[in-house]
């Protein structure tokens, strides 16, 4: 059997997104701590792959979809048996849990939610996979939400208990973020004292909610202002032809993947958040940790959670461009401290949520399937 304090996390590849970026910062805590970690991908994929510190194995189901993982994951988990499996997000814990149930190991199973289930039923097979999450979640010795929103929608939209649920924050690395917002920014806008930057950042998808953010760049009057979004996914071309169509090319650059995105934190004077919605929002953290003033739509979930319902950052309604001009601006104008924000952010860091899964892991370790557990 394998050591006690092996732990592997699952999930489907080290693309960069928030995920991915918590398996990170959580992998390399948890190794920090002295756990034995692997992160065990559907597909060893991804810009993040190369942050993987050098103690943590990655493990490569080589599988193309995450359903075609099921039998991969199944063999790992009979040969490295892991005290405890930490898979993340929705479909790779239905895998998770049909692998458990059917590896005769003392494996612990933990899942993790990290966005509102009811934000993902926009076809069949959305709705499939949330009736399975309904239907299965149980069968797992403990489960994670990284919100409020999320761990109350979790107890209404799953068959879970509450005493079977943790909330749980993202782990956030701030000494590190500060560490790489220390670099220079290889940018001429970033230098230029005459020019506010607005920054943005995450996969172009339309869950992030960018068309909204270039039509209230482009209500802000201001001659001096500029809007730079990194990231890239399957609407960038889209974003850029909108950009063309509301006439602020020559004011906005997409900057692609960034392989330093704190550095440009550190010298914007606001970053946006302008989701439709989200489970956590851990990038407002991140910007907040180096010193940027953040303004968010107030979405489901976490945003507010993290800023305090209003008191760290301006909160503006999920599609309304006027008020996301108009909260941008008023940032621009009178900035929350960086002082103020970087302290903010230290309540999230990857330590405070460290001890919390260090604790959970240890409990859930103690607590074997009983009968009750796997009837329900």
């Amino acid at each position: 059997m394998a050591d006690q304090s092996s732990i592997a996390i699952y999930l489907t590849s080290m693309t960069i997104g928030g995920a991915e970026r918590v398996a990170l910062n959580l992998s390399t805590g948890l190794s920090d701590y002295g756990y034995d970690v692997d992160i065990v991908l559907v597909e060893a994929t991804g810009d993040l792959l190369e942050e993987i510190p050098e103690e943590v194995s990655v493990i490569d189901l080589d599988a193309s979809r995450v359903a075609t993982s099921f039998l991969p994951l199944r063999r790992y988990l009979k040969s490295r048996e892991p005290e405890i499996l930490y898979s993340m997000m929705t479909e790779p814990n239905l895998i998770a849990i049909a692998a458990h149930q059917l590896t005769r190991t003392d494996t612990r199973l933990v899942i993790s939610e990290h966005n509102m289930l009811s934000h993902s039923v926009s076809s069949i097979k959305d709705r499939a996979i949330t009736l399975a999450a309904w239907a299965t979640y149980p069968f797992a010795d403990h489960a994670v939400a990284v919100s409020k929103g999320v761990q109350s929608e979790l107890l209404a939209k799953t068959r879970l208990e509450e005493g079977s649920t943790s909330l749980i924050y993202n782990p956030v690395r701030v000494e590190y973020i500060r560490e790489k917002a220390s670099e220079p920014v290889n940018h001429e806008w970033f230098v230029d004292d005459s020019i506010d930057v607005v920054l943005a950042g995450g996969r172009h998808e339309p869950q992030k909610g960018f068309d909204t953010l270039l039509e209230a760049f482009a209500q802000i009057e201001r001659d001096n202002t500029r809007l730079v979004i990194f990231g890239r996914g399957p609407k960038t071309e889209e974003l850029k032809c909108q950009a063309a169509n509301l006439g602020i090319c020559d004011r906005i650059h997409f900057a692609g993947f960034v392989e330093n995105p704190y550095s440009y934190m550190a010298t914007a004077d606001v970053f946006v958040l302008s989701s439709e919605h989200e489970g956590f929002g851990l990038v407002l953290i991140e910007a907040m940790a180096c010193g940027c003033p953040v303004v968010s739509t107030n979405c489901e979930s976490g945003p507010a959670e993290i800023l305090d319902e209003g008191k760290y950052g301006l909160l503006t309604t999920v599609g309304n461009s006027a008020l996301m001009s108009k909260a941008i601006s008023e940032t621009i104008d009178n900035p929350i401290r960086s002082d103020v924000l970087k302290r903010r952010a230290e309540k999230f860091d990857v330590h405070n949520s460290l001890k919390e899964y260090v604790d959970m892991f240890i409990k859930t370790r103690r607590v074997r399937n009983s009968p009750r557990h796997r009837d329900k």
